[in-house]
């Protein structure tokens, strides 16, 4: 890493009230390694250099930020408000056969718990910082090694000044059967940094959910973060990554993964939530053998935009990757979806697919969909990429009418039957059933306190 000076910071302006000063002695004082130290001032040097992303950015120009005030935003404060009760509360509702939970409230580890048997396996599920006394040689190893804080500067700032994160190790042969929920809730109150890291050795198996949820606030607010996730040879990771922000929350999310020889990563994404919603995915395909698959489910209404940035990553020989994305917009919510093949020149034997399917509920509703291929090599099994953007079939609600039904709930069906493979993958029933009232009530249909999905399922093996 290279080494950043006291000049270097001071000659950019910062974004809002935050100094280089503060956040080193923020991390002197929270005894922090010097490692870790002087990744946080490169972080910052990032941050500071680099421009709020226009529309004149490589990778940004489907993406209106115009609206975006980041200097406000970062210098918010918490004005000495409690959210710690509050959040506890609503976070131990109906989460009954978990491994492991770990609750962060604006950006603060207030509670976590995992089973004792895993625990006595060498299992470690504990806060960021915790971890960098506990397992600080994986925790130097990785963190920031996948994701640098380069690629913006939103990433840049989490990785500058998160204060705490989720960090889970599963050791060698090592199967954890039951999910592992970390929830990430934010009062909108302050920014929230999110930084999380994810290691499977040899032979490991687990399902991660992460949750980030927030209740309507009266103004706008930052979530940024990033993810990082390695898989050692033949381990076994399901993840889900849920979006459920308010819609007041500018949100922006860097996730990457690194998987092992014979190793499996499946995906699972839902972004129902924010103002606006980035997430950059990253799947890296560097061990012979290793397979990915990437779910995506997408609701939008009133003026909400998500913007998803996705990569296949083939390094490895014999590597397989499968993607498919789905997005129904109401009202004038807007989807933008680049999502790229790269098999590179040393990777051979490769199999990838790659779909994106946009479903537009209104008129002024609007969908873009970017699928390419970059193929270094002729030694190819199969390569391909798709995408649709469309209505509703008038045909098929015209055919679910004749049967008596409603023309409203004939289209809440269709819509329903749309996401109903994504809802069955989502491991979590008390997330898959607040997943799924989001969906009902953007579709504008009243539900009873008693209601829940119809025919939801654990994670499938795909």
């Amino acid at each position: 890493m290279a080494r950043v000076t006291q000049t270097d910071l001071e000659a950019r302006p910062a974004p809002g009230a935050v100094t280089v000063e503060a956040i080193e002695r923020a991390s002197r004082g929270r005894a922090e390694p010097d490692w870790l130290t002087s990744q946080r001032l490169a972080a910052w040097q990032h941050a500071s250099a680099l421009p709020v992303p226009d529309r004149t950015t490589e990778g940004w120009r489907r993406t209106d930020l115009s609206g975006l005030d980041l200097d406000a935003l970062v210098g918010q404060s918490q004005n000495g408000a409690d959210t710690t009760a509050d959040a506890r509360s609503v976070l131990t509702e109906g989460l009954a056969g978990l491994a492991g939970t770990i609750r962060i409230v604006d950006g603060q580890v207030v509670e976590r718990s995992l089973t004792l048997d895993l625990a006595k396996k060498g299992v470690v599920l504990t806060s960021l910082r915790q971890a960098l006394t506990e397992r600080p040689e994986l925790v130097q190893q990785h963190l920031g090694r996948l994701v640098t804080g380069d690629e913006s500067k939103f990433v840049a700032l989490a990785g500058a000044l998160w204060q705490d994160g989720f960090f889970l190790y599963v050791p060698r042969g090592v199967s954890v059967e039951q999910p592992i929920l970390s929830r990430t809730v934010s009062s909108g109150t302050v920014p929230t940094y999110f930084r999380s890291l994810i290691v499977l050795d040899q032979g490991a198996e687990a399902t991660v959910v992460e949750d980030y949820a927030s209740d309507e606030a009266e103004g706008e607010s930052l979530a940024t973060g990033a993810v990082e996730i390695v898989t050692g040879q033949a381990s076994r990771l399901r993840y889900a990554n849920l979006q459920e922000w308010n819609t007041q929350t500018w949100h922006f999310n860097r996730l990457k993964a690194e998987a092992g020889r014979d190793s499996r990563i499946d995906w699972l994404f839902v972004a129902v939530g924010g103002k606006v919603h980035r997430a950059e995915v990253d799947a890296s395909l560097v061990g012979q053998g290793s397979e990915t698959e990437l779910v995506g489910l997408i609701f939008g209404d009133g003026s909400q935009q998500f913007d998803h940035q996705t990569l296949q990553d083939h390094v490895g020989n014999d590597t397989r990757s499968n993607l498919n994305f789905k997005a129904a917009l109401a009202e004038s919510a807007s989807s933008n979806f680049q999502g790229l093949i790269r098999v590179n020149k040393t990777s051979l034997r490769t199999d990838s697919n790659l779909e994106n399917r946009n479903l537009l509920l209104s008129d002024h509703s609007k969908a873009e969909s970017d699928p390419r291929l970059e193929i270094l090599n002729s030694d190819v099994v199969r390569c391909a990429h798709g995408a649709t953007v469309g209505p509703l079939d008038p045909e098929i609600i015209f055919y679910i009418e004749t049967r008596g039904v409603p023309g409203d709930e004939a289209r809440r069906m269709v819509v329903e039957a749309f996401f109903e493979e994504v809802l069955k993958k989502i491991p979590v029933e008390a997330i898959r059933t607040s997943v799924w009232r989001t969906v009902q009530r953007k579709l504008g249909r009243d539900i009873g306190p008693n209601d829940g999905p119809r025919g939801a399922d654990a994670w499938q093996d795909g």
